[in-house]
């Protein structure tokens, strides 16, 4: 039986992979619905649920509507009364939540920011790239260093933050690995080896990479110093 329906735009995506990736590894039935506007029919229907046409947009089998990323996941995720994915202890769970809330109001415009205008997509929220890429490496350089000594992000097991930032990492690698993977070596660690657990990678797939000619820092933006002409 349907535990609900998961109104998403694609599959990977993310801000979708790792609430149905840990839907499956539960054994929650969701009923999953592309809702992008080239689904018509589908796109009104979610439009009438949530007016945004934001996703994802869960709905229960008694109607009842929850949106935004963060909420579903942990509400998806608790479902399960003997799941490891929330924590151990309180703290561990307000530490997840810290580190979903962080990857997903900070980090992913900052990525979006940095590919969209590859791809001939408008930039939503900021339109300068070289402003996008110092704030990314600012989120990457902070996730390097939290993980130079922890093979988790939170505690010492797997848990929900760490399959929900690795999908919002994904766009970010397909197209800037070359760099990630010289500049930081904790985190791209860390993203291989929980992409590669079959929680993860059943629902994400195998990670196609892209060969572009991505944006760099121009030098008189490194840490916003002008360097001295020789």
């Amino acid at each position: 039986m349907s535990f609900g329906t998961l109104y998403i735009h694609q599959n990977p995506n993310p801000r979708t992979t790792a609430i149905m990736a840990i839907a499956e590894a539960h054994g929650i039935q969701l009923d999953i619905v592309n809702a992008t506007r080239a689904e018509e029919k589908n796109f009104k229907k979610l439009l009438e649920i949530n007016p945004l046409g934001q996703i994802p947009t869960f709905v229960g089998k008694d109607g009842w509507v929850l949106s935004e990323c963060i909420p579903i996941a942990l509400y998806i995720t608790s479902q399960s009364d003997s799941t490891t994915l929330m924590g151990s202890n309180r703290r561990e769970y307000y530490e997840i939540i810290q580190w979903m809330s962080f990857a997903n109001g900070d980090m992913l415009p900052c990525i979006g920011g940095c590919i969209l205008p590859l791809i001939g997509r408008p930039q939503v929220i900021r339109s300068n790239v070289q402003d996008c890429l110092r704030s990314m490496h600012r989120h990457f350089k902070i996730f390097n260093e939290h993980l130079a000594t922890r093979k988790y992000l939170v505690g010492t097991e797997l848990t929900t933050a760490d399959l929900f930032i690795v999908a919002m990492l994904v766009d970010a690698y397909r197209v800037f690995h070359p760099m990630m993977d010289s500049d930081y070596s904790n985190l791209m660690r860390w993203f291989h080896e929980i992409y590669e657990l079959p929680i993860y990678k059943s629902m994400a797939g195998e990670l196609k990479l892209l060969n572009l000619d991505y944006p760099k820092l121009v030098p008189d933006k490194i840490n916003g110093v002008t360097p001295k002409s020789s």
